[in-house]
């Protein structure tokens, strides 16, 4: 079978209009995720960005840029918007950082019991953030060692075995579930949960075309 003269010409424009159509698709991404920013950024407080596409997570203040963390690797579960913004309702550890209080020693009566002052290094690495809408983000370590990357195996078994069974719950309860499980350097993962309180707002960028 003869190719027709026109056929490379053919090929040329339709790979250029699929080109086309992922640049408005990246652009109307990019003008929802400014948007909502500048919605999050008009209150006087810092707020996280979840961009999965590049896979970072940016610390900001009024669209400033305070710190950057680099994921290392990103599951999803469920149906994400391209931009969502939604507040922290809780973190939970399974270790969670506790305040010791110091007791004076005996005899010391002029003393008052203190509460020792919390630091980066008593932050946990493994932990879950919930937002509003039912959006559940897991942060995990990143392996470091043997013992570590063993340990890690189980992950992957929880994800596939509880993500269905969560799904089911809110399906009946008629509420939406997302999951993401976010891997990060330990340091990383101490920063996020030390920076990120209740009641702070975060934004998930997380377009499709990018996924």
């Amino acid at each position: 079978m003869k190719c027709l003269p026109w056929t490379p010409l053919l090929f040329i424009l339709l790979t250029g209009a699929e080109a086309v159509s992922g640049e408005n698709d990246s652009l109307k991404h990019e003008n929802q995720l400014l948007e909502t920013e500048v919605r999050v950024a008009q209150a006087p407080q810092i707020y996280f960005l979840f961009d999965l596409n590049s896979k970072k997570i940016c610390l900001k203040a009024r669209g400033l840029l305070l710190r950057e963390s680099t994921i290392e690797t990103i599951r999803v579960w469920g149906n994400l918007p391209d931009v969502k913004a939604a507040t922290l309702i809780r973190k939970s550890a399974l270790f969670p950082p506790n305040r010791a209080v110091v007791t004076p020693k005996a005899g010391d009566d002029e003393a008052q019991p203190s509460i020792e002052t919390l630091e980066l290094k008593d932050m946990p690495t493994n932990y879950t953030l919930v937002l509003e809408g039912n959006i559940s983000i897991s942060v995990r370590p990143k392996p470091t060692h043997i013992l570590s990357s063993l340990w890690s195996i189980r992950y992957p078994v929880q994800w596939y075995l509880a993500r269905p069974v969560l799904t089911v719950w809110h399906v009946v309860r008629r509420e939406p579930f997302t999951s993401l499980e976010i891997v990060l350097e330990e340091s990383e993962a101490r920063s996020v949960y030390w920076s990120f309180a209740e009641g702070m707002k975060a934004i998930v960028f997380s377009p499709k075309s990018g996924r």
